[in-house]
């Protein structure tokens, strides 16, 4: 894998009740980015993401796992979180190391308990989101009853801009409102807009167009004067909607057959909020993700590997932690002698001379720091919040 600037980088944490294809997501935009050879599957215990052996005897996530993938001259980082109560202090770590949260629910059971909670811990880190209506192949797969709750729950700022074309077993691919194009099959084939869906098309569409131009008063004068947005300005104003959070998008797809991964993913990188676009308000100082800038990195999860020892992941929100040197731990006011550095997939690591800003990495036996503690340069000045965990039941 290739180097990438920050404005490059897309780091997206995949939350939500257990069960609702998370992993299978994951395994799906691996799989259709080329980052793995074969589409691993939950029940043989061959994905990327839940290599750990009690996940694969249980058959869901108990971990955080780190999964980097190269997309259209970008890299995503995909941070996939577990879905079961027990370990919502997973999903606390997972979320305080992306821009975005991908929330994903079950066209069959709609927003659960997990999705709730999900939903709240984003709202108290301001993470803008977007959500996944997954298993439109199921029975009784309903994608309009499912936007109906979403929308009940958290307002019309959650808007489709995808709709499921067929459901069930004839579920076979995606409409995009924003290309207005069809996309068919696990390979997301390009076609026209079925004959019989453009009138639904357009009514989405339009609803689509609305919350665009809301988020910039000079496109709601020019909309409500009834004049049509141009693609730029509605891609434009998608974008920042996203990042502001006062759009949520809404995606569809079935991630066990491959169904809406390729469309889910060029909107990652085409609208997704970049490391550049959310600094980070620490003491009244801006830190901006700018790789020449003084090293500021957040330690997200701390885990024991069983050839490296204890690995610490992070998350570098400034500058640039370089392998075989030195960071000064801000929380425990200790200097860390920091060894390899590498880039995680799953259970593999492999060494890398640095992570720049907006990337995210991990490094073997640090002796004092742990889990939400600061590395930084020694005269930065700057101690990130620790991450909340969850009290207690």
């Amino acid at each position: 894998m290739k180097d990438y600037t920050p404005d490059r980088i897309r780091n997206i944490a995949l939350a939500g009740h257990g069960g609702t294809g998370k992993t299978s997501l994951a395994e799906a935009m691996l799989f259709a980015a080329g980052a793995t050879t074969r589409l691993g599957k939950i029940e043989d215990g061959s994905t990327a993401s839940d290599w750990d052996p009690d996940e694969q005897k249980r058959q869901f996530s108990l971990n955080v796992s780190l999964l980097p993938l190269e997309w259209k001259d970008h890299k995503i980082n995909i941070v996939d979180t577990p879905g079961y109560m027990d370990f919502m202090g997973e999903v606390k770590c997972g979320l305080r190391a992306v821009e975005t949260a991908l929330i994903t629910i079950d066209a069959v059971s709609g927003v659960q308990v997990g999705t709730e909670f999900s939903w709240r811990f984003a709202d108290e880190l301001d993470l803008p989101r977007a959500i996944f209506i997954n298993r439109m192949d199921r029975e009784n797969a309903d994608f309009d009853r499912t936007v109906e709750q979403i929308q009940a729950n958290w307002g019309a700022r959650c808007i489709p801009v995808q709709l499921p074309i067929g459901s069930q077993a004839s579920f076979k691919g995606v409409l995009d409102l924003l290309t207005q194009k069809a996309y068919i099959g696990e390979k997301g084939e390009e076609t026209a807009i079925p004959g019989d869906m453009q009138s639904a098309a357009d009514q989405a569409r339009e609803k689509m167009i609305e919350a665009a131009a809301e988020t910039d008063d000079a496109l709601i004068t020019k909309y409500l004067e009834g004049q049509d947005l141009t693609a730029d300005e509605l891609s434009h104003a998608m974008e920042s909607g996203i990042a502001s959070g006062s759009i949520v998008p809404i995606f569809t797809g079935a991630a066990t057959r491959m169904i809406g991964i390729h469309s889910l993913l060029n909107a990652i990188v085409s609208m997704f909020p970049a490391p550049t676009d959310r600094p980070v308000q620490v003491d009244s100082k801006e830190l901006k993700a700018d790789a020449g800038g003084p090293l500021v990195a957040l330690v997200f999860k701390t885990a024991a590997d069983p050839y490296v020892g204890r690995l610490t992941y992070f998350r570098v929100l400034s500058g640039t932690l370089k392998g075989d040197s030195h960071a000064w731990n801000t929380s425990r006011n200790a200097d860390e002698r920091i060894g390899a550095v590498y880039r995680i997939t799953g259970k593999t690591q492999e060494q890398v001379p640095a992570v720049v800003a907006g990337d995210i990495g991990a490094v073997a036996k640090l002796a004092d720091t742990h889990t939400g503690e600061t590395l930084a340069a020694k005269d930065a000045g700057v101690t990130l919040p620790p991450i909340s965990f969850p009290s207690p039941s």
